[in-house]
């Protein structure tokens, strides 16, 4: 093990094998904690070694200090099953290979590591000592064999039925570590003017920018990866074409995924995490039939391919999901109900698929499919023609929604938008975590959809908003702003009134009961010309104006009233 500043992890780490294997090593590169008390403490024979901004130099240095027949490497981030780590005695059986590989887990929730939230991995984590094997790479590095001058040197990896738990991906843990920058600085560095670089070094590159949510530089970086290993006649890994896609699908870009990953697909075509997210982008352009296929496809696949990083839930619940998803959207709620039921019975945890399927059995008014076999009638559609007709060119307004996670059920959310339907001659949609509903919704309303992370910044969210905005003035609406009928006239009467290039404040008041009595009210510049905002703060709903706009105030009053789910939430 190479080490620094890892007193949470590393006890736990230590503890999980001690007494399956018969030496640690433990060098470390700088600590100020208690790191090397606690490996001292637990029996590791604790090396110092200064740190020179390579990994591999460092790991390289504890090889060179191991006695075992066999060395089995890891983090402190990380530790073996607590059933599984006397099964590491079975490399002493195997004969006929160098290397053995385990089930590597790696959890990416949030805080606490939980089982469906995870990729697995089997991954060469034993190699027999003083054949040649050494590391390489300054960062992510990666073992290599020196001597691959024998037929046994190419002798698959023997397979041990243990698990290694990875928890260095957890958002609890990443908060802490904060090596985004490090790890950045050392990757540009290795590909700083090199005409060759490394194929692996640009794709940790894209791995990073993704882990941080650019997804546009991931997606570069992930194409020059791919670029990389076919230059030099090499297969680009499946890592490379799961991150393009993945990329993708985070951004919303759907349409640019679509066809080519039927060509990673070739080459990989037992990756299931592929054809999920096959499925995922034809279920976004439409092609629902195509991606049913798809999702079905996953579940016959399975997800104990573990020569591939496999997402926990692709080859079972995932699939539910989404199939799930596509009935609904063909008007189909009993069959949907049923995959959302299957994708339970996978996960029970599985909370996406529980709110859906609570949406549809609960008092929601969802159609069901009638006793002969024919569909009940389709839910009357919200779209209109881009521009409303009666409105002049210099008075049309755009209505800008912001949908965050807690959107409330899809059908509430619909039945709220038709109310704002007479004022708006466009929508734009910012998707700011709802996801799926939201891009139901801007189906509804032949709206644009602008994927904004929570921790964006608001004055990029406005210039986002300004490449796709036709419309001189914009409206600023959240989930469930409601106006009286009398006011929503006065909305409507602005329309021809606002001849000057104005931004107008209205009420904003979050208990009806309130109302009269003026608590709980706010002001917020809700309703501007294009040309007197200066950004906007998604935070507290409102436009940010230009230095010296004129700046109106109304007495129009909007509500928020948030439906109430079923369970109370």
């Amino acid at each position: 093990m190479i080490v620094k500043d890892e007193e949470p992890w590393i006890a736990r780490c230590l503890l999980s094998v001690r007494d399956s294997v018969d030496e640690i090593i433990v060098v470390d590169t700088g600590s100020r904690d208690g790191t090397m008390d606690i490996a001292n403490g637990l029996g590791a024979k604790v090396l110092q070694f200064p740190w020179k901004e390579s990994f591999a130099e460092a790991r390289n240095y504890s090889l060179r200090h191991a006695t075992g027949e066999w060395v089995l490497w890891m983090d402190a981030d990380e530790e073996i099953a607590l059933a599984d780590a006397p099964k590491l005695r079975q490399v002493s059986t195997i004969r006929d290979s160098k290397l053995a590989s385990l089930e590597t887990v790696h959890f990416n929730g949030a805080f606490r590591p939980q089982p469906d939230e995870a990729y697995r991995l089997a991954q060469c984590r034993l190699f027999r000592n003083g054949e040649g094997f050494h590391f390489t790479g300054d960062i992510h590095e990666q073992l290599t064999l020196s001597r691959p001058d024998s037929a046994e040197d190419t002798s698959p990896p023997v397979v041990l039925p243990v698990r290694l738990f990875h928890y260095g991906y957890l958002e609890s843990v990443t908060s802490l570590k904060s090596k985004h920058e490090r790890n950045l600085k050392l990757l540009q560095q290795s590909v700083a003017d090199n005409p060759n670089p490394d194929p692996w070094s640009l794709y940790h590159i894209a791995s990073e920018y993704q882990r941080i949510g650019e997804y546009a530089l991931a997606f570069r970086q992930a194409n020059l990866a791919i670029a990389a290993s076919l230059g030099q006649s090499k297969l680009p890994p499946s890592l490379f074409y799961k991150l393009k896609y993945g990329c993708l699908l985070a951004s919303g870009s759907f349409r640019e995924g679509w066809p080519g990953i039927d060509k990673a697909i070739g080459l990989y075509p037992d990756y299931v995490d592929l054809h999920l997210y096959k499925g995922c982008i034809l279920m976004h352009i439409g092609q629902t039939e195509a991606a049913i296929s798809s999702f079905e496809h996953c579940l016959v696949l399975g997800e104990n391919a573990l020569q591939y990083m496999v997402l926990k839930g692709a080859g079972t619940f995932y699939p539910c999901y989404y199939l799930g998803n596509c009935y609904e959207m063909r008007g189909l709620p009993g069959d949907a109900a049923a995959w959302y039921r299957r994708a339970l019975e996978y996960s029970p945890a599985f909370v996406e698929a529980a709110v859906k399927l609570s949406q549809l059995g609960g008092g929601e008014q969802v159609p069901e499919r009638l006793q002969s076999g024919n569909r009940a009638p389709s839910v009357p559609s919200l779209r209109k023609p881009p521009l409303r007709s009666t409105a002049t060119p210099e008075n049309t307004w755009s209505i800008a929604l912001l949908l965050g996670r807690e959107g409330g059920p899809f059908s509430a959310l619909r039945e709220w938008a038709e109310k704002w339907q007479p004022l708006a001659d466009e929508w734009i949609i910012i998707d700011a975590g709802m996801g799926e509903d939201a891009r139901r919704l801007a189906d509804e309303l032949e709206a644009q959809v602008l994927h904004f992370p929570t921790d964006g910044n608001p004055f990029q969210l406005w210039e986002s908003i300004q490449e796709v905005l036709t419309a001189p003035y914009v409206l600023w609406i959240n989930p469930y702003d409601e106006v009286s009928g009398e006011n929503l006239d006065s909305l409507g009467g602005m329309k021809e009134l606002l001849v000057q290039k104005t931004m107008v404040s209205l009420n904003l008041c979050w208990q009806e009961e309130e109302i009269d009595r003026n608590l709980w009210m706010v002001q917020r510049n809700r309703l501007a010309h294009r040309e007197t905002i200066l950004g906007c703060n998604p935070i507290s709903g409102e436009f940010v104006a230009v230095p010296g706009s004129l700046i109106c105030s109304s007495s129009i009053t909007l509500r928020n009233q948030k439906p109430v789910r079923q369970d109370g939430s």
